[in-house]
């Protein structure tokens, strides 16, 4: 992962934007307190697979290319904005997206469109199980090649922190043939972004740190 240009307060502070990582990289820029971050893709480096070869093979045609995603651990919600290269409404498209909280936790969400519903439909998978659950919403904007999803805090336990893998898939009409890429690898095995917490969780590391310091 190479740190794209950022003004070292707006890091420290807020957010950071990053391509792809080294796992030492990501190690190191883990520890940055932050509650959002951009990843940036580029065009490229799609995989295919299907139900009768083994493994992943790089895809003549980049075909489902997300481009950059922007993730962010609000007061109240988590929110992933993903952007693709020539969105549209064909095959059935899966974006999943997994959430790591402090409690060990891997909570799973998938937003799946196909013909009949190319406005998508969101759920939690529980066990292999897809259901659908309160606080979880999504929107697809075909024509700005946008995927965006919510995940309300609350659905999540409150955690104070989270860390994020993102990946997406396109099924071919044959029901074997897939495409698939992600924002945080070249590879076609997504990692986990480094930790983002809330800003009042960093508020509050801040008054603690600050007062360690003082003495008092």
């Amino acid at each position: 992962m190479k740190l794209a240009p950022l003004a070292a307060a707006t890091l420290l502070v807020a957010s950071a934007v990053f391509g792809h990582a080294s796992a030492h990289e990501t190690a190191a820029t883990s520890r940055t307190s932050m509650h959002a971050v951009v990843l940036v893709d580029g065009p490229g480096d799609v995989w295919t697979f299907s139900d009768f070869t083994t493994g992943h093979e790089p895809a003549a045609k980049p075909t489902a290319d997300v481009l950059r995603a922007r993730v962010v651990l609000g007061q109240n919600a988590f929110h992933v904005r993903m952007t693709f290269d020539d969105l549209r409404r064909v095959d059935t498209q899966r974006y999943w997206c997994d959430i790591r909280t402090p409690d060990g936790r891997t909570v799973r969400f998938v937003v799946e469109a196909n013909d009949g519903h190319w406005r998508g439909q969101a759920w939690q998978e529980v066990e292999g199980e897809w259901i659908r659950v309160s606080g979880l919403s999504h929107h697809i904007d075909y024509a700005s090649d946008v995927v965006t999803v919510r995940v309300a805090r609350a659905v999540l336990a409150q955690p104070a922190w989270v860390r994020v893998r993102l990946r997406n898939e396109l099924g071919l009409e044959d029901g074997g043939t897939f495409f698939t890429d992600n924002p945080t690898t070249a590879s076609a095995q997504p990692t986990f972004t480094p930790r983002l917490e809330t800003a009042g969780n960093r508020w509050k590391q801040g008054l603690a740190s600050a007062a360690a310091a003082s003495g008092r």
